[in-house]
């Protein structure tokens, strides 16, 4: 590896944890999960079924399989989670016409309108987390990390 990328690499002798970007990464990350959880706790929610509920806003009917590409998240922890929500009635699923083998999920009318509380909770968050950031930092900030995602999944 290049020797511009010394200081972020944990192998270097003079590594400071500080510059490390998957520190701040997951720090950012731990952070605002504990904060969305905290703020759910009172619709009863918690941040995996705050994803789910998002996604399927994203891509409604998606199979459980999708989702869980989508949160890259293992089958089984999807499917579980799929099913906490049906039994809360935010969700129903139901066999594909085509192929009875998938199992798509469908937001119900509670569904919905527990993704409105979760945006009102979230945009709290996210306000609190972006003050003081220009509209375009947070832009070249969202390219940055398309960027490496990218890199990571090929």
């Amino acid at each position: 590896m290049a020797k511009k990328y010394n200081r972020f690499l944990s192998a270097t002798a003079d590594f400071n944890l500080e510059n490390s970007p998957y520190f701040w990464i997951t720090q950012v990350h731990a952070q605002y999960v504990q904060n969305v959880d905290h703020a759910l706790k009172k619709y009863g929610l918690d941040n995996s079924r705050r994803r789910i509920l998002l996604a399927l806003k994203a891509k409604n009917r998606a199979s459980v399989s999708d989702l869980s590409e989508m949160l890259i998240s293992k089958m089984s922890t999807t499917t579980k989670i799929v099913y906490r929500l049906k039994d809360e009635g935010l969700v129903h699923t139901y066999s594909c016409e085509d192929d009875a083998r998938i199992t798509r999920v469908l937001l119900t009318d509670k569904g919905q309108q527990m993704i409105h509380k979760i945006n009102d909770l979230s945009h709290v968050v996210l306000e609190q987390s972006f003050e003081g950031l220009t509209p375009l930092q947070i832009e070249k900030m969202l390219e940055n990390l398309k960027h490496i995602f990218k890199k990571l999944a090929h």
